[in-house]
């Protein structure tokens, strides 16, 4: 009803929310987290937000049931959680998600940094949450730009999904196109990292998050570094692999 052509009836649905939620019990909140982020996901429409989610106090309801699923919920639950707040951002105004972003981010932050207890989709859920935020506020997720790139370049060697690093070398990539600062330190870890590495798919990952940094912050990079990228390139083509680094290039 958030989503409803009236005002009078998207400001009653806004209050009947609240009131249901301060009705819980604080140890039942992740058990609806689930519903929560599926009825999000299906509110609104492309290119617009949802009238409801704009309304003072719409989005604060939801956090402590977003935050229980995100922190102590099961792993579907988290994924859920994390996925429910990228939704949120997407389909809420700046000025009405602003008050919350700090609440958001540093849970999701806290989570992808024990991101080793929980499956690729915990993970793939959070990187993409983390990169909504960065595609659509930016500037309200500045604090954070120095452990979401720790964050994210640890993601880019994760081992136990491509799916994880790619979402993660997407990431680092919205991450480059905010922060355009030690973009060449950057790019010289990248390349480093895959030029030693002993596991060819985390090496074409590696390969495949420089590319995103590149295309985000081209007019940030030094010529020596720029040379070294086409050096990294060329070697991929001389040295005999299995070619998943080609692909990446």
């Amino acid at each position: 009803m958030m989503d409803d052509r009236q005002i009078d009836v998207v400001q009653a649905a806004v209050s009947a929310f609240e009131a249901f939620i301060k009705s819980m019990d604080k140890d039942d909140l992740d058990a609806i987290v689930v519903t929560l982020r599926r009825t999000i996901e299906s509110c609104g429409a492309p290119g617009r937000t949802v009238p409801g989610f704009n309304i003072k106090g719409s989005v604060g309801s939801m956090l402590p049931v977003i935050i229980a699923g995100l922190t102590t919920g099961n792993n579907e639950q988290r994924e859920q959680a994390a996925y429910a707040i990228g939704d949120l951002v997407e389909r809420t105004e700046e000025a009405a998600i602003k008050p919350y972003v700090v609440q958001f981010t540093g849970p999701l932050i806290r989570v992808a940094t024990q991101a080793t207890a929980y499956p690729p989709g915990v993970k793939v859920a959070i990187l993409r949450s983390l990169t909504v935020m960065l595609d659509k506020i930016p500037s309200h997720v500045k604090p954070f730009f120095p452990q979401l790139s720790r964050t994210f370049i640890k993601s880019c060697s994760d081992t136990s999904s491509l799916a994880v690093r790619n979402a993660a070398a997407k990431a680092l990539g919205s991450l480059t196109k905010s922060s355009q600062t030690r973009v060449d330190a950057l790019i010289t870890e990248l390349m480093t990292s895959a030029q030693t590495s002993d596991d060819q798919a985390i090496s074409a990952s590696l390969v495949l998050a420089l590319a995103y940094v590149v295309v985000n912050a081209h007019s940030s990079i030094s010529i020596g570094i720029k040379e070294s990228c086409v050096v990294l390139i060329e070697s991929a083509f001389r040295e005999r692999h299995d070619g998943k680094p080609r692909q990446s290039f």
